[in-house]
């Protein structure tokens, strides 16, 4: 069916996902300031002709955004027509021209999820990628491990490539076996983390008491559900599908900003069980986190907190902060920006 307004075609890889729903509300809240709108074109339907036949059938397209994170999606520019493209997460061999593309601050990722996991101080790191070795899991992997190499603790990596998906699970086990207790595991996105919450389980490894571990995406479906749940960095897909759209207009006029590309970074760690570390082992700092988890929102404060303890205010940031690696103040600040 035509559409009497200019529309943006956005071509996606994973329709059923959060972040394809995130990407999407950013597209249409800028296109709605534009009075356009957007139509989501699922990957099978992605063929050189059915592009062709999409542009037919759609007189008023003013552009496309194209999907690449997992570089499933049809890359080559000419196949778009005259319409301009805008790749958002496109492969780095993409990104080295004159492309216009949103891409994920991956080294910014990997630098929040050290810091988050370095509060515990671990007795080593570990960092695993995804099962297919795309660049983006390379790359966060990568930036990890020299991170912890600077800070002079060991970092064990696990091999994506050393398998095929049949065999992964075991491997994931029987690297997760090996782990030194009291490690720090990044996992380059959530639903890696959920194959290491597995695999630990299946070895006997009690998170967050053995090991602690953050995943990307908090894809809230996934991390909530999680036993325990899942600490993640929350990646700001929204902003991605905005500025996506608005390079797009910029494309349209020619009247770009400084830059035909954006970057995207991470907001912040979502913290959860997954993450409470030497906190799990005092009974006393567990009952405060569970505490600021339910009231932070409703007035509590640090002073409040201690006398429910029956301690002086000193005294409980002192055994908050030795716990958990950051102050019970930072804890009920996060939780209410999280709510926010």
């Amino acid at each position: 069916m035509n559409s009497s307004k200019p529309t943006i075609l956005y071509l996606n890889t994973e329709p059923d996902s959060h972040i394809h729903a995130m990407t999407l509300a950013g597209m249409r809240r800028y296109a709605a300031h534009c009075g356009w709108s957007v139509k989501p074109i699922p990957r099978q339907d992605a063929g050189p002709e059915a592009l062709a036949a999409l542009l037919a059938a759609h007189h008023h397209v003013i552009g496309w955004v194209v999907e690449s994170h997992n570089g499933s999606c049809i890359h080559d520019p000419t196949l778009f027509g005259n319409a301009p493209v805008v790749f958002l997460h496109p492969p780095p061999e993409l990104r080295a021209g004159r492309t216009v593309c949103v891409t994920t601050d991956n080294a910014g990722v990997a630098r929040m999820a050290f810091r988050e996991l370095s509060a515990d101080r671990p007795a080593a790191f570990a960092a695993a990628g995804i099962a297919f070795g795309y660049p983006w899991s390379d790359e966060r992997v990568r930036v990890f491990r020299s991170l912890c190499k600077a800070s002079r603790t060991p970092c064990l990596v696990f091999d994506p490539t050393g398998g095929d998906s049949r065999t992964r699970p075991r491997r994931l086990r029987d690297w997760v076996a090996t782990l030194p207790r009291h490690s720090a595991v990044f996992a380059v996105s959530d639903f890696v983390a959920i194959e290491i919450a597995a695999a630990a389980r299946t070895t006997g490894r009690s998170i967050p008491r053995d090991l602690t571990l953050i995943g990307v995406d908090n894809d809230e479906k996934f991390c909530e559900a999680s036993r325990p749940g899942l600490s993640s960095i929350l990646l700001d897909h929204e902003r991605a599908g905005f500025l996506a759209a608005r390079l797009l207009a910029a494309e349209m006029t020619k009247k770009r900003t400084n830059a035909p590309s954006a970057v995207i970074g991470p907001l912040l760690a979502v913290r959860r069980e997954s993450t409470r570390g030497r906190g799990r082992r005092e009974k006393f700092v567990l009952d405060a986190v569970e505490t600021i988890r339910r009231e932070a929102c409703n007035g509590l404060s640090v002073a409040n907190l201690a006398g429910r303890f029956r301690c002086s205010r000193r005294l409980f940031d002192l055994r908050f902060r030795e716990a958990m690696g950051h102050s019970a103040l930072d804890e009920i600040l996060q939780t209410r920006f999280e709510r926010v």
